[in-house]
């Protein structure tokens, strides 16, 4: 007799997992089940006994994916609207928590996005969660810089890294590519300045000039930056050279080699290839010949 309802019990298994699987993949050979489970039903929900009669899985998923069907040994449930996944040991390997998960693999090797009301996060082959789901949006690995993706949380930009790591909190507007001014750097923009951050994630220069001008445009490895209307100069290791303080700063050699003439509250002086003010500007006019002269600007 027991034998009899196990016979049973199986051929209603075999129309389950048909009334599954309705539309989807083709069966393997060794069914989407381990050998020697039973899938059950009880109030709508779906479990697995074994052949003995034993239950290894308490009927309480809505659905239940053939195994394999993600990763290998593991077969994607549902219940109460969110997915996880349980083990071909009987194991609930990542309680159903999930409003999607995706392939493993797409972004990471090992890793698969999962997503919860709209935030996106990832989680390993291991059934640990890498990254919880709280950015609204996570860039390919790689697009922007090797080994880094772009993230976005609160209309903020930032990165994580291959380990799942956040190398950079969210915090910028806006992120430009990388070795558009110097190699391994990117401009970032916050609250309306602009600053560096590079490829490993720290911020090199803070954000907090209104312009940044190509590096070498005026002195090797110096590029000229802008605050409150004034000019001055940071290099090419974030270091700010000559302080924002001049309303015009013009070529350097023009005079004396090394030297550049400014201007500060319409007087003129000088300084040097070191970021030094060799001439405090205090002349009002400076000629440098017969036809060419810098002077004080009249109101």
């Amino acid at each position: 007799m027991q034998k009899y309802l196990l016979a049973l019990v199986a051929v209603l298994a075999f129309s389950f997992v048909h009334g599954q699987q309705a539309g989807g993949k083709k069966r393997q050979p060794k069914g989407p089940y381990p050998n020697d489970w039973v899938l059950v039903e009880k109030g709508g929900s779906f479990g697995f006994i074994s052949s003995t009669g034993k239950e290894i899985i308490k009927p309480q998923y809505t659905r239940i994916h053939p195994f394999d069907e993600f990763q290998r040994g593991w077969a994607m449930v549902e219940k109460d609207g969110f997915f996880g996944f349980i083990s071909a040991e009987g194991k609930e390997i990542i309680k159903p928590q999930y409003t999607k998960i995706y392939p493993f693999g797409d972004f990471n090797r090992g890793w698969a996005m999962v997503e919860v009301n709209g935030k996106f996060g990832f989680i390993s082959v291991e059934g640990r969660e890498i990254i919880k789901p709280i950015y609204s949006k996570i860039y390919p690995i790689g697009e922007f810089y090797k080994n880094l993706a772009m993230v976005e949380k609160d209309g903020l930009i930032g990165f994580i890294s291959l380990d799942g790591r956040e190398v950079l909190k969210p915090q910028y507007q806006k992120v430009h590519p990388f070795g558009e001014y110097q190699k391994d750097w990117a401009l970032v923009e916050k609250d309306g300045f602009l600053g560096f951050i590079n490829g490993e994630g720290r911020e090199i220069v803070k954000p907090q000039y209104s312009k940044i001008s190509q590096f070498n445009e005026y002195q090797k490895g110096w590029a000229l930056v802008q605050r409150d209307n004034y000019m001055g100069f940071i290099n090419s290791e974030g270091k700010e050279i000559v302080k924002p303080q001049y309303t015009q700063i013009m070529p350097f050699d023009q005079v004396q080699r090394g030297w550049a003439l400014v201007e500060r509250d319409g007087l003129w002086g000088f300084i040097s290839s070191e970021g030094r003010e060799v001439v405090k500007p205090k002349y009002e006019k400076i000629s440098l010949n017969d036809s060419t002269a810098f002077q004080k600007t009249r109101p």
